[in-house]
């Protein structure tokens, strides 16, 4: 059955009539089963979508939880090697690093620091070695070629010549306590 159209103005039956409420009945009728039809699905839909949010954030907490522990066991880690506070320095050649053990920075574990000396010359280091036990290396052309070295060695400065006792600068590296 159809709709049937009834000109402005004319008389319709009351059969055409009822047609056409029959027909816009039924199709209201249809409509809302398919609404409905649809609402139970977008319904399910979001269930599960709300099941597997759940389940993702529970998933996504216990990965946050382990992620932070780790970060706790790393931090304790770094904290004890000295990895976890450092001071750096640069100013032009020279520099340094230091690694502390605590958070005040007041137990150093170990030094680095390094920069140019000239040649025959004393340089004073930027921060003390706590003693004389670290290791301090110049750039190898002048210690090879020349036959230079280290004259003098303490816990502040040390004592570079040359060999040859010629004029031009050396890289040092160092570290250390």
């Amino acid at each position: 059955m159809a709709l049937t159209e009834i000109e402005y103005g004319a008389l319709a039956s009351s059969e055409v009539m009822n047609n056409n409420f029959q027909y816009l009945d039924d199709r209201v009728s249809s409509v809302s089963e398919t609404v409905t039809s649809n609402n139970a699905a977008v319904s399910s839909n979001i269930a599960s979508i709300n099941s597997t949010i759940s389940s993702m954030s529970e998933e996504l907490n216990t990965d946050i939880e382990e992620i932070t522990s780790d970060i706790g066991d790393i931090t304790t880690s770094l904290n004890a090697s000295g990895y976890l506070y450092i001071n750096t320095y640069f100013n032009g050649t020279s520099w340094y690093k230091e690694y502390f053990s605590d958070e005040d920075k007041t137990v150093r574990v170990w030094l680095e620091q390094g920069g140019v000396c000239g040649s025959m010359s004393t340089t004073t280091y930027i921060k003390p070695f706590s003693n004389t036990n670290y290791t301090l290396t110049l750039g190898t052309h002048c210690t090879y070629y020349e036959g230079g070295g280290i004259s003098k060695k303490s816990a502040t400065q040390f004592t570079y010549y040359n060999g040859k006792s010629w004029s031009y600068s050396v890289d040092w590296y160092a570290c250390g306590k």
